[in-house]
């Protein structure tokens, strides 16, 4: 390339050339641009950046003409990708050269290019093209421009397509058709799943850049809608769980969406890092939108991905995180997680990153402005930049460079304040003044004509009436302020919620929900004196709200809106002069506490809580959320005479809109009082005066004496008096099954039929709280008391069932499914957990009676995922065959048990390839290990021999610092290990490894107890004799981590916990080699497991790694050539 370069210091230079190179080997080989599977946003990152090469080289002298022949395959890039987003079929060219940053005059010198450098890319060149335009079409497919066109034609059936489809399907009728097939694809399937098709996984036809455009258009204005040009569409819901920012708590989130709901719970099973918890989800107290509350999960460090169900929906997703290879996140100013973009829109955004890396802008060589810097609670070694991107042009963090580009973004600004407190039926908060929507300077660098459509906001997935004719908008090239609800155009207010669409000239399509009522203001008041809603002897204290309208008339009905103590919310409705209506909601806000209590999870609640002396748990912090500014609040313990015993100041790590104050004190404080109450306590800035409620009421008297059950009924003795209980209910015989809540109001409670005659009952009592949505724990408490009856519970599914009355004493056998596996581990945890250990050697056999069942279903388990390694050795799973014929696409996406699996399927693929003689079956698979567990375990596999053996151990150094002060061992640890959890990286790397076998550094006093009382040396030795005898390579590998402890007195106790890498893999080869039946299981064995398994709960990832070495050791010495 450096021929006709005129200036070799271009920044861009060395990109420009790779580009190119890539660009080449990408479009050999194929007839049309779209198949080399380009995103959109990958396309602008290229427009952007060869624009300011161009620019660049024609500034410092360079020929445009020689440029474009040496870059033939980035300039037939930026060409289709123009063509793609096309304004003016008229002035294409024109607007191509703008659109790069060159000046008018050069537009016929690419337009003369045009079929010269598609024929040097390699790409089709039909015969009887009339322009380059028509060469153009071809290779854009389906333009922006004309995809609303397109779709319309292909949904009725007809053919009269708009000019440059119809050239492509005059000019290469089979490459039309192709496109055209692969639309009808798409609208059936999204008319078979009307409301979910966009959150569903399928396989697409239409290449990467012509399937997002007719998404977009499908997702924005579903199959069937007419006038797609100017219609608004639908209005929509991101109904994926997806990563964001809460930068004001200084959090990584995991958000599980709204979903559609009417009075029932959405369930679902997270994936974090191997552990597997269940949440629900459902509406909120008094909603009317039909849709459940999100929910936000702290994402707690660096992992890779998570995985979540919907199990309510039977959907799945895989959400990444941080990808290994480009460990960075991306977000915007509102939180959004922009990682997955090459191409950034926005004007502000934050950049989560290794504190070593550096942000800077690759185009000017210059660093990023960052207008401020936190650390992200739990991503230790990482920080958070705020940047501004106002003048970037691009951002280069670690190898990825991502353009900025913020001229392709429309913002909307909402007004600085809300009407306090109202919402409109659908929800939407409501607004007094207009909308405003902010143009960047225009994509042509000319005046541009926008258009404005409005309709009325009819609710998710519903398209509402529009309220006016499209209306142009003429945006200047610098761009500029509009109001969307110009208060200029009518005398009477704007009054309604609706959905604005800003269509551009390119078919670019924003969209923005608003509800506003013009001119209104309000008075709110609570009865209690506060600012906010506190629990009071009737319900909730009543809250009103004084309606008035601004200079243009409206009338309230009711002008005062009350909400009386028992209700959430209060209705009226807005009508104008003209005798426009809108509908409104009063949500006056209102006190929610956390109170950690030992007898149950925590949970956000409103009402006042009665709990035991010694209910409250001393560990967590209590959190309290009011709606408003509060000034000073504490909280307060009180005996039964009510003075103070104890008073807490509280803190906010949030801006206010948390106050938390650690449990420590007030438990202590608590703990002999017989009765007494906690309050809250602050300075209402609305009145200026202190401010007290009660939050809970410590009473020692229990909520009963005893309980049975007769004819179908709970009985209850000595039920105490005055109090709101609710009972949740387990079935013991089905622990995977949801608690039943029941209020109680008297000494017997009518039980469902369901739980009539299904076993035992597992019954807790709890204070009930009619005024939020509660949602029931997963297991019982301590407080929790089981009721003894017979049968067991048949209410599910036969395998179910069946698994239950195993349970409940009724089979002697337990089923064995890929269903039931999951509740099998977890049951055995359970009744590990609890020392009942009755029935464990059943449930064991049964699962190793179907090892690779097991192991699929070992994480998607409710076991933490700490626990997930001893649960492997301790059901004797460790040393099974996990042998499998699942394809490769099956396996648990649980780094250490997918490795497994993957290695499982290692041996019938091997032979497979053998028969037919070639290695097309292995080929998945071991590219799923390296991606999985790095290229180490394919060295393994191809030799025997783990090379991370000799790097990943501890030596007599690292002993040495043991014998240090904790000064001197933090000095050095951390010398050494300070960047070395900031990514999470393959299994078997280096890194990897070697951070596992230090783990036994920080937990070597544990480790040192456990190997002393377990009599494990001995037994390693033992097992390393037998070994000897038969497999001579591998007690080489076992023996490597021994002889790395040369210089190490190990007989000394003090030393003992640096032969626990030793112990690992010594116990970890035997466990394989009997898998593989090379070596006979020996009671030796059976004996180490209990030890093995207390090793594996303090250090399991030395011990996964090492059960993933042996398995691929084992594999690889047994079968000669596996790995080329």
């Amino acid at each position: 390339m450096p021929a006709g370069i005129a200036d070799m210091t271009d920044s861009l230079l060395g990109w420009a050339s790779q580009t190119e190179l890539d660009l080449n080997q990408r479009l050999a080989g194929v007839e049309y641009f779209p198949q080399i599977q380009l995103r959109h946003d990958e396309l602008e990152r290229i427009h952007r950046f060869y624009g300011t090469f161009l620019s660049r080289q024609v500034g410092a002298g360079a020929s445009l003409e020689g440029l474009f022949e040496m870059t033939p395959c980035l300039t037939v890039t930026t060409l289709v990708s123009r063509a793609s987003r096309i304004s003016d079929p008229a002035d294409f060219f024109g607007e191509y050269i703008g659109g790069l940053g060159l000046s008018a005059e050069h537009a016929a010198v690419v337009e003369g290019l045009t079929e010269k450098l598609f024929a040097q890319a390699g790409l089709l060149v039909p015969e009887g093209i009339a322009s380059p335009l028509e060469l153009l079409s071809i290779h854009a497919g389906i333009s922006n421009h004309e995809v609303a066109a397109v779709l319309t034609e292909v949904e009725n059936g007809t053919t009269e397509y708009p000019f440059m489809f119809d050239a492509v399907l005059r000019l290469t009728p089979e490459w039309a058709q192709t496109l055209i097939g692969g639309v009808q694809e798409l609208i059936e399937f999204a008319t078979t799943h009307r409301t979910s098709w966009s959150d569903r996984q399928r396989e697409s036809s239409l290449p990467a850049m012509i399937d997002e455009i007719v998404v977009a258009e499908l997702r924005e204005r579903p199959v069937g809608t007419a006038d797609r040009e100017n219609s608004v569409g639908v209005a929509l819901r991101e109904l994926r769980p997806r990563l964001i920012l809460d930068a004001e708590r200084r959090k990584v989130c995991l958000r599980l969406p709204e979903q559609r709901v009417s009075d029932d719970e959405i369930n679902w099973r997270v994936s974090l890092e191997g552990t597997t918890r269940i949440f629900s989800t459902r509406r909120a107290w008094g909603d009317t939108s039909g849709y459940s509350e999100a929910l936000d999960i702290t994402v707690e460090r660096q992992i890779r991905e998570t995985t979540v169900t919907d199990t309510s929906n039977q959907i799945t997703w895989v959400v990444p995180v941080v990808d290994f290879n480009d460990p960075v996140l991306v977000f915007s100013a509102r939180g959004e997680n922009l990682t997955d973009k090459v191409s950034l829109h926005h004007q502000e955004i934050y950049v989560l990153a290794p504190a070593e890396a550096k942000l800077e802008d690759m185009v000017t060589g210059q660093p990023v402005p960052v207008i401020e810097q936190f650390l992200v609670e739990g991503w230790n070694s990482w920080v958070c930049s705020r940047v501004d991107a106002r003048g970037l042009s691009s951002l280069k963090v670690n190898k990825e460079v991502r353009c900025i580009d913020p001229r392709r973004r429309v913002a909307f600004h909402h007004p600085a304040e809300l009407v306090p407190h109202v919402r409109s039926i659908s929800g939407l908060p409501v607004h007094a003044q207009s909308l405003i929507a902010e143009f960047p300077p225009t994509l042509s660098g000319q005046d541009e004509t926008w258009m404005l459509s409005i309709s009325a906001f009819a609710g998710v997935g519903a398209a509402g009436e529009e309220i006016a004719e499209p209306e142009p908008l003429e945006v200047p090239a610098d761009g500029g302020l509009f109001a969307i609800f110009d208060p200029e155009i009518y005398d009477a207010p704007w009054v309604g919620e609706y959905l604005v669409r800003l269509r551009g000239p390119r078919n670019e399509s924003f969209r923005h929900e608003f509800a506003i009522v013009e001119g209104m203001t309000t008075e709110f008041e609570v009865a209690s004196g506060a600012s906010f809603r506190i629990p009071t002897t009737t319900g909730l204290s009543e809250a009103s709200l004084r309606v008035r309208s601004g200079e243009k008339h409206f009338t309230a009905e009711p002008r005062l809106v009350t909400v009386e103590a028992t209700d959430p919310n209060a209705s009226f409705v807005v009508t104008t002069d003209e005798g426009d209506q809108m509908p409104l909601r009063f949500v006056p806000p209102q006190i929610a506490i956390e109170l950690p209590l030992t007898t149950e999870p925590p949970t956000w609640r409103v009402t006042r809580t009665v709990c035991g002396p010694r209910d409250l748990d001393g560990a967590g912090e209590l959190r309290i959320r009011t709606g408003v500014d509060v000034g000073d609040p504490k909280v307060s313990v009180r005996n039964h005479h009510g003075s103070p015993l104890r008073t807490v100041k509280m803190v906010t790590p949030d801006n206010g809109r948390t106050w938390i104050a650690n449990m420590k004190e007030i438990a202590a404080s608590t703990f002999v009082m017989p009765r007494g109450s906690i309050e809250f306590e602050w300075t209402d800035r609305k009145v200026d005066r202190r401010v007290s409620v009660t939050i809970a009421v410590i009473d020692k008297t229990e909520n009963f004496t005893g309980i049975t059950i007769e004819d179908g009924k709970l009985v209850f003795e000595d039920l105490a008096a005055g109090r709101q209980l609710a009972a949740w209910v387990w079935p013991q015989t089905a622990p995977w099954v949801s608690a039943v809540e029941l209020a109680v109001t008297g000494p017997e409670l009518e039980l469902p039929e369901v739980l009539v005659g299904a076993g035992n009952l597992i019954v807790q009592l709890h204070t009930a709280d009619p005024f939020t949505t509660s949602v029931t724990p997963l297991s019982p408490g301590k407080a929790a008391v089981t009721v003894e009856q017979e049968g067991y519970y048949s209410a599910q599914t036969e395998e179910y069932a069946q698994l239950s009355a195993f349970f409940g004493g009724e089979v002697e056998e337990p089923p064995i499914s890929d269903a039931v596996v999951p509740a099998l581990w977890d049951v055995s945890h359970i009744w590990t957990e609890q020392g009942n250990t009755e029935h464990l050697p059943v449930v064991h056999a049964a699962l190793r009676s179907s090892p690779a069942a097991a192991l699929k279903g070992l994480s998607a388990s409710l076991v933490p995922a700490q626990a997930l390694p001893g649960k492997v050795i301790s059901s004797g799973l460790a040393a099974s065959p996990f042998t499998t014929e699942s394809p490769a696409t099956e396996v648990h996406r649980t780094a250490w048990i997918g490795t497994l699996q993957l290695l499982g399927a290692l041996p019938s693929a091997f032979k497979e390839a053998e028969e037919i003689g070639n290695r097309t079956p292995l080929l998945p698979i071991l590219g799923q290990l390296e991606e999985v567990a790095g290229k180490n375990i394919l060295s393994t596999l191809a030799t025997g021999r783990d090379s991370t053996l000799d790097t990943a151990c501890i030596d007599q150094s690292t002993v040495a610092i043991a014998g240090m002060n904790e000064t001197q061992q933090k000095a050095l640890l951390d010398m050494f290990f300070s960047n070395a959890d900031i990514v999470p990286g393959p299994l078997m790397e280096d890194n990897t490894r070697l951070m596992a076998v230090f783990e036994t550094f920080k937990k070597r006093d544990a480790l040192r107890e456990v190997l002393q009382t377990e009599g494990l040396i001995k037994t390693a030795v033992e097992l390393l004799r037998a070994m000897r005898g038969t497999q001579r390579q591998l007690y080489s590998s076992a023996r490597i981590r021994f002889d790395k402890l040369d210089g190490v007195n190990t007989d000394n106790p003090e030393n003992m916990w640096a032969l626990t890498p030793v112990v690992s893999l010594v116990f970890a080869l035997s466990s394989r080699l009997h898998a593989h039946e090379l070596i006979g299981k020996t009671r030796t064995l059976d004996r180490a497991s209990a030890g093995w398994g207390r090793i594996a709960d303090l250090v399991p990832d030395l011990v996964t790694g090492d059960l993933i070495s042996a398995e691929a050791m084992v594999l690889g010495a047994r079968n000669p050539g596996l790995v080329d």
